[in-house]
């Protein structure tokens, strides 16, 4: 039966999934760590499988997340430059519990201009030298996985276009 679908048919088809409606952009903002111990904040923790989220999170430095570059290499900041941080191909957020591991893939910078890993200043952060006034920042537009694993739950977030959640690309 499929293979008797016309080309003009088949395109209506394709034509008709592209103009479905879209799900609801999921808003998750906040600090980490949040302010309950042992627990992620609410919004993470309210994520599910196939949402769309718009991430705005700050981190500070007893919650700076595991990087991993384009190379494969992973490592834990102890300091940060302001601005953005380059060659950021992964983040593994520490999202307070043990029960919610979060991986964030950032993609390509040109194809999704919107996510990405900075450092910022804040004076919150305390500390004696303007270095130890840092916050991490990891902001963007994904697609929600979660996966099941013995006594948790993984978010794995995958970029998509700006545009995806209401932004200009």
């Amino acid at each position: 039966m499929w293979k008797s679908l016309t080309g003009a048919a088949a395109a209506m088809i394709v034509c008709g999934a592209a103009t479905a409606q879209s799900a609801p952009v999921k808003v998750v903002e906040g600090d980490l760590p949040g302010e309950a111990e042992f627990e992620a904040l609410a919004g993470l923790e309210e994520l599910e499988d196939r949402d769309v989220v718009l991430l705005d999170l700050d981190m500070l430095p007893l919650a700076w997340p595991g990087v991993t570059d384009s190379d494969g290499n992973f490592t834990t900041p102890q300091t940060c430059e302001f601005g953005m941080i380059e060659g950021v191909d992964e983040v593994s957020v520490p999202t307070g519990s043990n029960h919610l591991l979060m991986n964030v893939h950032l993609g390509d910078p040109q194809d999704h201009a919107a996510n990405g890993l900075s450092c910022e200043y804040s004076p919150v952060s305390g500390g004696e030298a303007p270095q130890d006034w840092a916050r991490m920042r990891l902001t963007g537009c994904y697609l929600v996985r979660s996966v099941s694993i013995p006594t948790a739950r993984q978010l794995i977030l995958s970029p998509l276009p700006a545009s995806a959640c209401g932004l200009h690309d």
